[in-house]
């Protein structure tokens, strides 16, 4: 929590906490922005919490009432509920958690585990989501066994047993573009402090959102190794019918560095006007 408090206080936002209480317990919003702006919504990833998803476009915030919304049961502020992944009830507690904030057909930023939880939503709820905007989503397509394996599940086993900085890096050097001071801490926090939920999301199916008709954009790192660019964009073609466009960030592994946020911010934007 000192953490994720600090990494929102650098972001320089006026900011607003609200607690709302859902069927699986209570759920913490970062709400940031002017109140006469138009609402977004953000969806973090895994464990990464609300403040992280809205450092990469906190700009957003001059045109946008902001609303980043901590997943349950992750290291966020929100409970730590850990919800079935095969049922509707992730679905049932984003859809309660848009209800208690009165957010009705809203454009919605599903980043990495939030782009699993977007899809969920879409499927439940598809009237709530006016836009939906996933990036270096999961739920599409996972990447290979082998190479998972190689480059992720060794280097993490190797770090769990002997916790050196330098075994720590070498698995974060899979996924990371530029590992800071605080990625480095983050990292070793949650995996040395945290009963980890390792569980992957269960891929999306054509037949759940065939009849979604809101706009669909997408983008992707062209070095993801969790989620491959080729099979998001190939999925995304194919199951939505009102696709529109794919971002490819180049020379990006999935958590981008600070350099490219301001890419990030500009090509969102612009989906969203």
């Amino acid at each position: 929590m000192d953490l994720y408090d600090s990494k929102l206080k650098s972001l320089q936002l006026e900011y607003e906490d609200i607690f709302v209480n859902t069927f699986a317990g209570s759920t913490h919003v970062v709400k940031a922005g002017n109140s006469s702006n138009p609402p977004l919504v953000i969806l973090h990833g895994i464990n990464a919490g609300a403040p992280v998803a809205l450092e990469s476009v906190k700009g957003l915030a001059e045109k946008y009432l902001i609303y980043a919304i901590d997943t349950i049961g992750q290291t966020t502020k929100s409970s730590e509920t850990r919800l079935n992944l095969q049922n509707d009830e992730y679905s049932r507690w984003l859809s309660e958690t848009f209800d208690q904030l009165n957010l009705q057909s809203v454009p919605v930023i599903g980043a990495s585990y939030g782009g699993f939880l977007l899809q969920k939503l879409i499927t439940f709820d598809p009237a709530k989501v006016s836009k939906a905007i996933f990036v270096v989503p999961g739920g599409f397509g996972n990447g290979s066994f082998l190479e998972s394996t190689k480059k992720l599940t060794v280097p993490l086993i190797k770090f769990m047993i002997t916790k050196k900085e330098s075994d720590l890096k070498s698995f974060m050097n899979s996924f990371y573009n530029k590992i800071d001071d605080y990625s480095l801490s983050f990292q070793k926090n949650t995996l040395t402090g945290v009963n980890m939920d390792f569980r992957r999301p269960p891929l999306l199916q054509k037949e759940n959102v065939e009849d979604f008709e809101s706009p669909v954009y997408l983008m992707v790192a062209d070095n993801d190794v969790f989620f491959p660019a080729e099979i998001s964009i190939r999925k995304c073609k194919a199951f939505f019918n009102n696709f529109k466009e794919t971002y490819t960030l180049e020379n990006s592994k999935h958590i981008p560095e600070p350099s490219q946020f301001s890419e990030i911010e500009s090509v969102i934007s612009n989906w969203l006007e």
